[in-house]
């Protein structure tokens, strides 16, 4: 996952070799604990640091991190036709090894429900690849826009302190902001609701975040949920 120091040669693990790209994990809770603690080093400085006798250093991990997990252990434990049969303590135990530490770096933690095959024929069609493609394209744009001579481009790569110093929502997503503080452990997850507000509003074409956007990326946190930190 992480890569290796063999002899005088640097084998790059997945998350190099997913530089600048997407790293996605199926059945996430299935790895290692240490390959999946590992990735938290790079999900925070987009680098891994490799450690061998004689040699240390940094190697380029920057990625997009896509985790799929199974609700339980069987995999039956979702929507109404569910047919799991796992223990309570064994539902806690699987939800348990994606630690907390870890899902507070993953900004975006949504259900996927079963769908029935009545939902499959009647689901309206959903938008082009290429729809999705042009309005991502135009956020993309207005994030490069404002931060034009600095040296980030995307809301992602923004210092924390230069993220609240210089590019706060407005006065009432503000408040709701500092009252997230308030009641938060720790600051990643306020940060990152910031950083997700700023993308909605560049989606929306909007100068700054309302508060509508600090709640929307408040929900996208996915609090409630069994994988939530």
């Amino acid at each position: 996952m992480l890569g290796a120091v063999r002899g005088a040669r640097v084998v790059p693990g997945a998350v190099t070799l997913a530089h600048r790209g997407v790293l996605v994990l199926d059945e996430a809770p299935e790895f290692s604990r240490p390959a999946l603690e590992g990735l938290r080093q790079p999900l925070e400085s987009g680098a891994v640091t490799l450690d061998r006798a004689g040699w240390s250093g940094p190697v380029p991990a920057a990625f997009q991190l896509v985790i799929a997990a199974n609700p339980c252990p069987c995999g039956m434990r979702s929507g109404s036709a569910s047919s799991c049969s796992c223990a309570p303590s064994a539902i806690r135990r699987y939800a348990a090894r994606l630690s907390g530490p870890l899902m507070d770096r993953i900004d975006i933690r949504l259900p996927v429900v079963r769908l029935s095959d009545a939902d499959l024929v009647s689901r309206a069609p959903g938008e082009s690849t290429s729809a999705v493609r042009a309005r991502v394209g135009e956020a993309r744009e207005r994030a490069a826009r404002r931060l034009s001579g600095t040296p980030w481009r995307l809301n992602a790569r923004v210092p924390t302190g230069v993220l609240r110093s210089r590019f706060g929502p407005d006065a009432d997503a503000a408040d709701l902001l500092r009252d997230l503080d308030r009641r938060s452990a720790n600051l990643r997850g306020p940060d990152r609701i910031l950083r997700m507000a700023w993308t909605m509003a560049d989606l929306a074409g909007r100068d700054r975040p309302v508060a509508d956007d600090i709640a929307a990326a408040m929900g996208l946190r996915g609090a409630g949920l069994p994988w939530a930190a």
